[in-house]
């Protein structure tokens, strides 16, 4: 038989190959830590000289939304494993993001208020981006075909420039901004876990911890051994 035009078609996807790609894309290797590292440089002086342009090229070259992405994976396949692993990559991002725009914040003259995305900002608006956003990421990542689509989700979900701006707040003493910052990924973030585990969930992944477990147990020994 054909193939089947389906929105949630779990034939065509090929899901140990699947979680293995995402277990890589969100794990904490020195290539994604260095380019956590440039893309916080980036967005950081973006934001700084209010430059959306310069912001949106930082939103392509960082990887955040992987492991992200990967949490939810970890969910619906229940494997705890993945998800620490998942976790660690995330926390490492927040962590190399807050101190890279903390301290290029404290030696960099400001040339703008770093408020403009902040103040353009509707947080109940960020809901349904971040969750259309979400789905979108998570059949990207699901099928080959449209992978190529992840760019441009990078892009409408805004991760890091919020983790920027947390440091900027830190770095001038703006505590509403940090915390208003705080609130916006953790508000994207969460919504990107939940509506992934959905996509996921329907697209016949949580049959598969097995491979979950192998991939995570492989990536480990990546690491271990560099």
């Amino acid at each position: 038989m054909g193939e089947k035009n389906r929105l949630f078609n779990a034939q065509e996807v090929k899901h140990p190959t699947v979680i293995q790609k995402l277990i890589v894309a969100s794990s904490p290797r020195k290539t994604f830590l260095m380019l956590i590292f440039l893309s916080s440089i980036i967005a950081t002086l973006g934001l700084l000289n209010e430059n959306a342009f310069v912001v949106i090229g930082a939103m392509l070259v960082a990887p955040i939304l992987s492991p992200v992405l990967a949490i939810g994976m970890g969910m619906i396949v229940r494997d705890t494993r993945m998800i620490l692993f998942s976790m660690i990559g995330l926390s490492l991002s927040v962590v190399i993001a807050v101190v890279t725009s903390t301290v290029i914040t404290f030696f960099a003259l400001p040339l703008g208020t770093g408020n403009l995305l902040l103040q353009q900002t509707d947080m109940g608006f960020m809901v349904p981006v971040a969750i259309a956003a979400g789905a979108a990421a998570a059949f990207a990542v699901a099928h080959e075909s449209i992978r190529e689509a992840v760019a441009g989700v990078a892009i409408s979900v805004a991760l890091l420039p919020p983790l920027v701006l947390v440091g900027i707040g830190l770095g001038a003493s703006d505590w509403r901004m940090m915390t208003r910052a705080l609130e916006l990924f953790g508000l994207n973030s969460i919504s990107i876990i939940l509506v992934a585990m959905i996509v996921f969930a329907f697209l016949g992944f949580g049959r598969f911890k097995r491979s979950a477990e192998q991939a995570v147990k492989k990536e480990r020994k990546v690491l271990n051994s560099k």
